[in-house]
């Protein structure tokens, strides 16, 4: 293989790193090279296990943005098993849900978001992981999952307006600020758990 064909996915990748030891590279700079190397004949198709496991925010990010634009810009198919469901959901057009060795749904995200249209309340807080703490207590509330902008939880049918009246009582027990609370579609965590129990299976 060429050296400029190795310069050449470096570049693409955004590592300049010709002339550094492998032992020498972050853990972003290493899943970066391990694209390179994938990247070096040309493959329509990349398989990708846990790719971005073990990294900070701002280096997963970055991944995932690399990700996105050589699918975009190169026509490069990537084949990604991941537990961090919410960065697939950034990334991926199409998934298959698996538990327990058995695949329970596949097919275009949009689809599957449509049949199993669970409908998730959002809380945008300033402090999740404390709200998230205080919502766990409630006994009308039924999954839950956090990120660093709030909260989206599912809750029991008919309690919804539960949460309109606990929330801000939540906030001023914690200090917390709410900048938003909505009804909207489930999160890929909220449609997984929604697929799990719709299918009798046991949750991961």
């Amino acid at each position: 293989m060429p050296e400029s064909r190795a310069r050449e996915v470096l570049e693409l990748v955004g590592l300049d790193a010709y002339d550094r030891e492998i032992k020498g590279l972050s853990a972003g700079m290493l899943q970066k090279f391990a694209i390179a190397h994938a990247l070096i004949h040309n493959p329509k198709l990349i398989i990708a296990d846990e790719p971005a496991s073990n990294l900070d925010p701002e280096a997963r990010n970055n991944l995932l943005e690399l990700i996105l634009r050589l699918h975009k810009e190169e026509d490069v198919t990537f084949l990604i098993s991941s537990h961090i469901l919410p960065e697939l959901s950034r990334v991926c057009d199409s998934i298959a849900i698996i538990n327990e060795g058995r695949v329970l749904a596949s097919g275009p995200l949009v689809e599957l978001f449509d049949k199993y249209s669970a409908k998730a309340i959002r809380i945008t807080t300033d402090k999740p992981e404390a709200f998230a703490n205080e919502l766990r207590k409630l006994s009308y509330v039924e999954r839950m999952s956090i990120d660093s902008r709030g909260v989206s939880l599912i809750v029991a049918e008919g309690t919804e307006s539960n949460v309109y009246e606990d929330a801000p009582k939540i906030a001023k027990s914690i200090g917390a600020v709410i900048m938003g609370i909505e009804l909207g579609t489930t999160s890929l965590e909220q449609l997984y758990y929604k697929v799990v129990k719709e299918k009798g299976m046991k949750s991961q």
